[in-house]
């Protein structure tokens, strides 16, 4: 009977036993496993810009005066040819007189050079002079009325210098003179841009081996993004080692104006569904190796990864992993700290 007991005691202790190893390899609490997912991965490189106009034309004057009057608001919509700047001045007025002055004399001149003509040709038909007499009145008059046009032409062109005209429709801006001041001619008065037409002008600093022509761009304003494309690329970097290139998008002239200043990114690089971990699933060894752990029937196994672009949460995996596998998002550290003493053995 003491035997039979005896017997009962021992296989009721290895059955305890059995139960408690199965306890100790329950997973712990924080451990939780989920199958990778599939993201869109993105490189990118922030930059800084000016929006520019396309199209933009400096305004100057064409011939020495005073600024008599500005005709529209600064940073006001224009239309093509109108009123822009108005010359004048002592100077002026004293070119005006004597072009006038010119021209009526003239006008007298050729008055009495017809006059003259027509006496000569009646004398001609009475035989009292020669034809030749004639033509010499013919080619005065002509003289004449080409001295007389050439000073009304002038006179017309030099009107119209008077009176700076827009030359495009656009916007009036950027403008460098006031009322009263003296200009000569070839002084910069101002510029149109015209806002329909806009590129950003910006500097970015790329990391190597990166070509940014051609790159998509996103613009960043506090309620939307634009998306925007680089078209030029500066041939030389910046004195700061940047590089100057110009980005252009369908929207651009919709939401910006020329001379704001916009930020945003160029993507290098664009990786799409590509499969993705959260970053506390990634472990780390002595040699900064990534690792993951990966639930199998036989427990937990490390596994080597080769990781790629990283975006927020979330780590891009390039290889050692197959989308079903399971793959311990949560706890792994603790996974990693509990094989610790089995896989290092530290010295001493």
């Amino acid at each position: 009977m003491r035997t039979i007991f005896s017997v009962a005691c021992v296989f009721f202790l290895i059955i305890s036993l059995i139960k408690f190893v199965k306890a100790t390899k329950v997973e712990p609490s924080l451990i939780k496993v989920s199958t990778p997912v599939r993201r869109d991965f993105y490189r990118t490189v922030p930059f800084a810009g000016e929006v520019l106009s396309r199209r933009s034309v400096r305004i100057t004057a064409l011939t020495p005066g005073r600024i008599v009057s500005i005709g529209v608001p600064d940073e006001s919509r224009v239309k093509a040819g109108e009123v822009l700047f108005v010359l004048g001045g002592p100077e002026v007025q004293r070119r005006l007189v004597s072009l006038r002055t010119e021209i009526r004399i003239l006008q007298r001149r050729v008055l009495l050079a017809e006059k003259a003509l027509k006496l000569k040709k009646k004398s001609f038909s009475a035989h009292l002079i020669p034809y030749s007499e004639v033509l010499s009145a013919e080619e005065h008059l002509g003289r004449l009325k080409s001295e007389l046009s050439a000073r009304q032409n002038t006179l017309r062109l030099f009107e119209s210098y008077l009176r700076i005209r827009a030359p495009i429709a656009g916007v009036f801006t950027r403008r460098r003179v006031s009322v009263g001041q003296w200009v000569e001619k070839g002084t910069v008065l101002a510029a149109i841009v015209d806002p329909e037409r806009v590129w950003i002008r910006a500097l970015v600093f790329p990391p190597p081996g990166f070509r940014l022509s051609g790159k998509p761009a996103r613009i960043l304003l506090p309620d939307r993004v634009l998306p925007a494309r680089v078209t030029r690329v500066a041939p030389e970097e910046t004195p700061a080692g940047g590089r100057i290139v110009f980005l252009e998008g369908p929207e651009l002239s919709r939401y910006l104006a020329p001379g704001e200043t916009v930020k945003g990114r160029i993507i290098l690089a664009e990786h799409r569904k590509a499969l993705a971990l959260p970053r506390q699933a990634i472990i780390y060894d002595r040699n900064e190796k990534p690792w993951v752990f990966v639930k199998t029937p036989k427990g937990y196994v490390r596994r080597a990864l080769r990781l790629g672009l990283v975006q927020g949460n979330w780590v891009e995996v390039l290889s050692g992993l197959k989308p079903h596998e399971k793959v311990v998002v949560q706890g792994a550290y603790e996974l990693f700290y509990r094989d610790f003493p089995r896989t290092y053995h530290l010295p001493d």
